[in-house]
């Protein structure tokens, strides 16, 4: 009887220890069929990177890292495939960046989104399902902090070219010259003291002068202002004259000339008569009391008579 009961409690055992690992199975195979798989892809080094590395999102665990890889086609590209929860749903603009776990030395993903793309991320189609791994703060202040160095150093060389012996002695030279520019300045910030002070008078004699070319502006423009006046008059009476010119011009043109000539022409005749009467008393005295006798026609004239 009692290895009849040993017998069945080990058989009932084994069959809840069989029960039991097939239920593990089964719930362990649907756990695995409720993830889906992002793949994050790098050019950069992901170390401390392994296989089960968390994978957080906003902060979260929600899957884990299933491999580190090259990718086939492209040996610069490392590929990173990551089982996340299928409850989980990403955005376009996911972007994955890798954070160091504590003094561990591993490393660990952080998902992150970025505000220009929030429509959601489809893992079915290969293109869509890569997220970049973009290089964390301590990354960047790394690759800054060795630029930073490069530059301090290539600074470095600069300052000791430009502080050799040659330039330190120019720039004695310089500094010598600033000093001299500068007692050469504070002179001439005493002159202007002394040139300042003097303004007030200036300033008062201009004043005098402006109110003696203000007086004088005022009485050219009263001199200018007769002249004006003098001038319209002298244009006035310039005009009047003109006229009585032209009418004393016809007057002179139409009746004068004629009538002078009129008059020359009379005593013209009249001169010949009077030379005539000269002659014929020159040469007959008498006949300015007994007259002039009578001639006898001559050839052609009325009376005449050949002589027979």
């Amino acid at each position: 009887m009692g290895k009849d009961s040993y017998a069945l409690i080990t058989g009932l055992f084994m069959s809840v220890l069989i029960t039991g690992i097939v239920i593990i199975i089964i719930w362990l195979g649907d756990v695995q069929s409720q993830t889906k798989t992002y793949i994050a892809e790098t050019r950069e080094s992901v170390t401390g990177l392994k296989v089960g590395s968390t994978v957080y999102y906003r902060g979260i665990a929600v899957g884990k890292v299933s491999a580190v890889r090259f990718s086939p086609d492209n040996p610069d590209i490392i590929l990173v495939p990551m089982e996340i929860e299928s409850d989980v749903q990403l955005k376009r603009g996911v972007y994955a960046i890798l954070e160091l776990q504590g003094v561990t030395g591993l490393t660990r993903v952080s998902l992150q989104d970025s505000d220009n793309q929030a429509e959601p991320l489809l893992n079915s189609d290969p293109s869509e399902s890569h997220i970049p791994i973009k290089p964390s703060l301590i990354d960047r202040l790394s690759v800054s902090g060795e630029n930073t160095v490069n530059e301090t150093r290539e600074l470095m060389l600069r300052l000791n070219q430009l502080l050799n012996e040659d330039n330190i002695r120019h720039v004695k030279h310089i500094l010598i010259n600033i000093e001299s520019a500068t007692e050469r300045f504070n002179v001439l910030q005493d002159q202007a003291s002394k040139a300042l002070t003097q303004v007030p008078a200036l300033t008062t004699d201009a004043r005098h002068t402006f109110a003696e070319v203000s007086n004088l502006s005022r009485d050219f423009k009263q001199l200018s202002s007769q002249v004006q006046q003098d001038l319209t008059t002298l244009s006035d009476q310039s005009s009047q004259l003109m006229q009585t010119g032209n009418l004393v011009g016809q007057q002179l043109l139409q009746v004068t000339l004629p009538r002078a000539n009129t008059l020359m022409l009379q005593m013209q005749t009249t001169t010949r008569r009077f030379d005539r009467v000269a002659a014929t008393l020159e040469i007959d005295p008498q006949a300015f009391l007994l007259g002039v006798e009578s001639q006898p026609p001559a050839p052609g004239e009325p009376g005449f008579k050949e002589p027979k």
